[in-house]
């Protein structure tokens, strides 16, 4: 009887100070309520087509799946602003984010365009290896904190095209002269050649072929090409993409409002691009085999190959060019270097594995 009078003294001791607490702390609690928050962003790419359908899908993602903690409305090239702005408007604080391209903004830095990708370099899943297990997010991160920006891979074209000719290209002496779209690193490997590289978002580029602007162009590959139309105002279709061989699609956050997350919101954001990532890659291959097909047995396209002596032009070309873009710059260097380790590395073990692989399966 002693114990239970004990127990039962003890259990509404425990029971007032548990009321007690709950008046101390329910205030707290409730002042302690998530903040909402909605931001604006803006893309590089126009509204139709794989990217402007798959940069809303992350947009929408991150509102649905935060319960509208985050709301995120995106507007795409040219509806808010022009493509090439969408870097600024996020650095400004104007936006809070944005999509593109690394390359994109090759003249805020020298060594930006590095970690779209080099030519002859990396291939989706290296680029992606690199940038979660590697070096890649934090190399990136020290160049675009710069500007005041958080950094996220968001997508991969994959393996690209090697670009639409109204002429056939038989040796570097054929890119001489010519007027041609090609972003990135590729297009200063052009310039070496004698080519007028020409830089243009996505939107412009069919009417500056069928204006004569330009002679011919770059875009991505089977399935963003025709569902641009390029087929229909360019000759021929070169192979393979040398220039661009995984080009890293990015997400780019104004610092001082990614650091207003907390960091379930900034979790949640970092899982939605790697989402982003690899559904944006997947997307690109399954839509590339069947556009291929389509612009070979329906459009009759004139596929053309380049010859093993001009890429071996090329791969030397492109190597002493991006050795000397990269000397100019420290952190340029510092990104070439590493990139080049690893591309070194995981070239090693493909031999054994995805290129010895592709080889049996003829």
């Amino acid at each position: 009887m002693k114990r239970r009078k004990f127990f039962d003294e003890s259990l509404k001791k425990v029971t007032i100070a548990g009321v007690g607490a709950s008046a101390i702390f329910a205030p707290n609690i409730l002042r302690a309520k998530k903040k909402k928050f909605t931001w604006v962003a803006v893309s590089a790419f126009d509204k139709a087509g794989i990217l402007g359908r798959a940069f809303q899908k992350l947009c929408d993602d991150i509102t649905r799946i935060s319960s509208g903690k985050l709301n995120i409305r995106l507007f795409h090239a040219n509806e808010l602003v022009s493509a090439f702005e969408s870097f600024d408007v996020v650095q400004s604080g104007t936006c809070q984010m944005g999509f593109g391209s690394p390359y994109y903004w090759t003249g805020k830095s020298k060594a930006i365009s590095f970690l779209s990708g080099i030519p002859f370099g990396m291939n989706y899943q290296e680029m992606s290896s690199w940038f979660y297990n590697g070096d890649g997010i934090k190399l990136a991160d020290s160049i675009y904190k710069q500007f005041n920006l958080k950094f996220f891979p968001a997508g991969n074209t994959g393996n690209q095209m090697g670009g639409w000719f109204n002429k056939k290209i038989i040796s570097t002496n054929d890119f001489k002269g010519l007027k041609f779209r090609m972003p990135g690193l590729g297009g200063e490997v052009l310039k070496s050649f004698g080519t007028n590289v020409v830089l243009l978002p996505g939107p412009d580029v069919v009417p500056a072929i069928s204006s004569g602007t330009i002679d011919g162009t770059e875009w991505i590959g089977p399935a963003a090409d025709l569902g641009k139309g390029l087929h229909k105002v360019c000759k021929y279709y070169y192979y393979p993409g040398w220039h661009e061989p995984g080009t890293c699609l990015e997400a780019f956050i104004n610092l001082k409002n990614w650091n207003q997350l907390d960091n379930d919101l900034k979790r949640l954001v970092e899982s939605c691009c790697a989402k982003s990532n690899s559904m944006i890659a997947s997307e690109f291959f399954v839509r590339n085999s069947f556009a291929i097909k389509k612009l070979r047995d329906e459009y009759n396209v004139n596929f053309k190959k380049y010859s093993k002596d001009l890429l071996q032009k090329l791969k030397n070309k492109s190597d002493e060019v991006t050795r000397n873009l990269a000397e100019q710059d420290p952190d340029g260097k510092k990104i070439l270097q590493n990139i080049l380790k690893y591309r070194e590395m995981f070239m090693f073990w493909s031999d054994y594995s995805e290129k010895s692989f592709l080889e049996s399966r003829l």
